[in-house]
């Protein structure tokens, strides 16, 4: 007969493991359902096991909107810092991060927002994420040449669709999506440069491909073999 299987010590679940079960379930069941025993149950270990990492559940809800930062929120902010300077780059990085990118997760994002309309605090760290979008966006768009109005009204109307499409959790052909995209470029930016591509293939390229800025250590391998000067 088998030993009978010993939950893992106290010690041996990290602070990481909560919130990663933390998220799972708030993507599941809300964040009415985040709750220690649960949690404690799903990873194996004694209630006990949760103050070894936080205070209280509202310190597990705050690090729970610090990974959702993370997660969601940094991604667009560090693409823009990779891409090249010029607003068809940029956009592009935006666009992969919506659309490819690995990082973001709209399950996430949806939950959060849910959660933001029982809780002051997600609600508030909601509005600021969104007005930091909108505002990157913005900033992107009047790069094609719009002035400010045009240009927040545009960036208004990119976020307010690309949140509406994962709320109503619109289902499409990933295909479909990607050959999309030229067009709303067209809509949003008044550019129509991306409708030079005619295939799925060559779309996400473009995304995943975007022009970025020379990194330090190209420079300087540059300029090592055209010398100084």
């Amino acid at each position: 007969m088998s030993a009978k299987k010993r939950a893992p010590k106290s010690g041996s679940v990290s602070a990481e493991d909560w919130i990663a079960a933390s998220r799972k379930m708030l993507i599941a069941r809300g964040i009415s359902s985040v709750k220690v025993e649960p949690l404690a149950r799903q990873l194996g270990v004694t209630p006990g096991s949760f103050y070894w990492h936080f205070k209280n559940r509202e310190a597990l809800y705050r690090a729970l909107l610090k990974d959702w930062l993370a997660s969601n929120v940094h991604p667009f902010i560090e693409a823009l810092d990779e891409a090249a300077d010029d607003p068809q780059a940029q956009y592009l990085a935006l666009a992969n991060v919506w659309v490819l990118s690995p990082q973001f997760d709209a399950s996430l994002d949806v939950a959060v927002r849910e959660w933001g309309k029982t809780s002051k605090l997600a609600a508030r760290t909601m509005r600021f994420i969104d007005h930091k979008r909108i505002s990157l966006y913005q900033w992107v768009i009047e790069g094609f040449g719009h002035d400010t109005m045009s240009a927040l009204v545009r960036a208004r109307t990119m976020y307010y669709h690309q949140i509406g499409y994962y709320t109503m959790r619109v289902e499409e052909d990933p295909e479909m999506r990607l050959l999309q995209i030229p067009y709303y470029a067209e809509v949003v930016a008044g550019d129509s440069w991306l409708k030079k591509l005619k295939t799925a293939d060559e779309i996400k390229d473009a995304l995943v491909n975007f022009p970025r800025r020379e990194s330090l250590s190209d420079r300087m391998a540059r300029r090592r073999v055209s010398g100084p000067g």
